[in-house]
Formats: structure tokens, C-alpha cells, sequence
């Protein structure tokens, strides 16, 4: 068996942030990228976050989708609608929100010392697609923080390797609405190993430093932040994915993979967030109410939003 094979290569789309998967909204907005999704995954960014307290967008809304923050270096502050507290994140951590029917959400960089760059930020946010049915639910707050570096073996047992499990694996504590796992591989120069995966997961590997082949791939991929998206597979030979490291460099990636929804969405962009609905005139809808509380205060202590009483 030769395991999961990779269906393309896609580079990702450079301009305020670095965007891996993502797409405009149903009218335009946003960051034209080529990969617009890779079931369950919607979005991706990347980003070294060297100031603080940035980026500065503010309670920004979520709704219909699950966010989270893999967070591989530094600290976040992190504040929510639901539950008007700031939480103070250090990474290796993940934070997971599960958006619902709605939410305002609002992280900013904590460094204490700007002219450190271990203290500086480096992290990806992650958009996962929800059926229709979760959209209606509350929203929730997940996070785990100091994530266990675990050992990763090839078929000869030997080290090659770390991986550290932000959601799923040996990551427990985080419920997912349905089964995903994310991991942060560093592989050692001139090895090779099988990173196990569901056989009827979709998903993708972004590649982060260093050199790799992924599965079939005929070229060694060195391009920071480009993504190899995994190719539909068959019970007998997409239950891993071989990935050999460059014999210089050795390789650092991401790995996302994860059940499939296969459910239509639609994204309108609105007070600098996102709304996903199940129609255009819903998302629509939403994204004017939202709009509006937006501009009438989120941090007061007695404003839900979304049209829902505080408490």
C-alpha cells in the first residue's frame, strides 16, 4: 500500500494575512484565493504577530461555523460575547470556539517584550464547516493549553520525529461537534513516516518550513504555507499518508484532517467577522442585525447579541 495520495499543491495568497483555504463572500468580499474550501475546512490563515495587542479588529461576529486558534508560539488575549471574560492563552495551546447561532469574539497578541521573538505570536486559524442542525446551538468555549510534544515513530520504531495534537489524538479534552484532528509534525532530516488518517476524512497538509514529499506527490514541496490537499481514498490504501522529509532541512507541517460535512453554506462578511448560513437571504439577514449591535456596544456587561436577552 502506498497510502492517501495528494490530489494538488496549492500556494497560498499573500496580502494582510496569509491565506491558505478561504474564499469571498456572496458578494465579493474578502481575499480572492484559488483553494476555497477542503471539506470540513473553509478557512486557513497563518501569521507571525511580532506587536502587541494586535491585529485590532475588535469584537468581530461568528456565526454557523467552529474557530480555532492553533496557537504554536506566544500568548493571546481572548475575549467572548457569551461569557464577557478575557482569557489569557500561552501557547502550545488550542482554542476552540464553536460559534452556533452566534457570537462576538475578539483576540489581540500579548509581548510583553516586542524586541524578544520567542515571545513573539505564531499560530493559524482554522474555519470548520458545522451541519445545519448545530448553527441553532449556543456557543461554546473550548482551550487546552500546554500540549504534550509526543514522539513519532516510522515502521522501524525508531524516533523520527515530534508530533504535538491540537484537537483530537492525544488531545482529549476538546469535544468537536464531529471528529477532526489537527497536528504539528517536525520531522527529522532524511526520514520517512505514515501519519495515520481516517480513510473517509477530508483534509489537506500545510507545509510550514524545511522540505517534504507528500504521498504521491512527484516534487518536493519547500514553499512555506503551501497546502497539499489529500486526494479521496479507498479503505485499502487511504488509512495513512507517507511523507518523507527533506535530507538537509527535515520538514515542519500541518496536518488537518477530519469527517466530512457535505453540506452547502453561505459567508457574508459583516463587522469584521463572519456569518454562515444555510441560504444567502438568511446570511444576509443576519449579518444586518449583526451589523447594527455591533455598533451599539459589546463589552457593556448587559448586551447579548444575535437578538438574544442577556441572562
Amino acid at each position: 500500500m502506498t497510502g492517501r495520495k495528494v490530489s494538488k499543491i496549492v500556494s497560498a495568497t499573500q496580502c494582510k494575512i496569509t491565506r491558505l483555504i478561504g474564499t469571498v463572500d456572496i458578494d465579493g468580499n474578502g481575499t480572492e484565493h484559488p483553494l476555497d474550501q477542503v471539506d470540513p475546512f473553509m478557512l486557513l490563515d497563518a501569521g507571525t504577530l511580532s506587536k502587541h495587542a494586535t491585529p485590532p479588529f475588535g469584537p468581530h461576529p461568528h456565526r454557523g461555523h467552529s474557530v480555532v486558534t492553533v496557537l504554536l508560539q506566544g500568548q493571546l488575549r481572548s475575549w467572548d460575547s457569551f461569557t464577557q471574560k478575557d482569557t489569557v492563552i500561552k501557547g502550545p495551546a488550542s482554542y476552540w470556539v464553536d460559534a452556533g447561532s452566534g457570537m462576538f469574539h475578539d483576540e489581540t497578541t500579548v509581548i510583553p517584550d516586542e524586541s524578544d521573538p520567542s515571545q513573539h505570536v505564531q499560530l493559524f486559524q482554522l474555519w470548520v464547516s458545522v451541519k445545519e442542525e448545530d448553527r441553532a446551538k449556543p456557543a461554546a468555549l473550548q482551550y487546552e493549553t500546554d500540549l504534550p510534544s509526543l514522539e513519532m515513530k516510522n515502521d522501524e520504531h525508531n524516533v523520527v520525529g515530534k508530533i504535538r495534537y491540537y484537537v483530537g489524538g492525544e488531545c482529549h479534552s476538546i469535544k468537536t461537534m464531529h471528529p477532526i484532528v489537527v497536528a504539528h509534525v517536525s520531522q527529522d532530516a532524511g526520514t520517512t513516516v505514515k501519519i495515520p488518517i481516517e480513510p473517509s476524512f477530508g483534509g489537506f497538509v500545510a507545509h510550514i518550513s524545511g522540505s517534504a514529499i507528500y504521498g504521491d506527490s512527484s516534487r518536493s514541496t519547500s514553499t512555506p504555507y503551501d497546502v497539499a490537499v489529500l486526494d479521496d481514498g479507498t479503505i485499502d490504501d487511504a488509512s495513512f499518508l507517507t511523507v518523507k522529509a527533506g535530507s538537509d532541512d527535515g520538514a515542519s507541517y500541518l496536518v488537518c484532517t477530519g469527517e466530512k460535512i457535505g453540506e452547502n453554506w453561505f459567508k457574508k462578511l459583516a463587522a469584521n467577522g463572519a456569518i454562515l448560513a444555510s441560504s444567502e437571504d438568511q446570511a444576509r439577514r443576519i449579518a444586518t442585525d449583526v451589523t447594527q449591535a455591533s455598533k451599539e456596544g459589546l463589552k457593556s456587561g448587559d448586551f447579548s447579541p444575535f437578538g438574544t436577552p442577556s441572562s
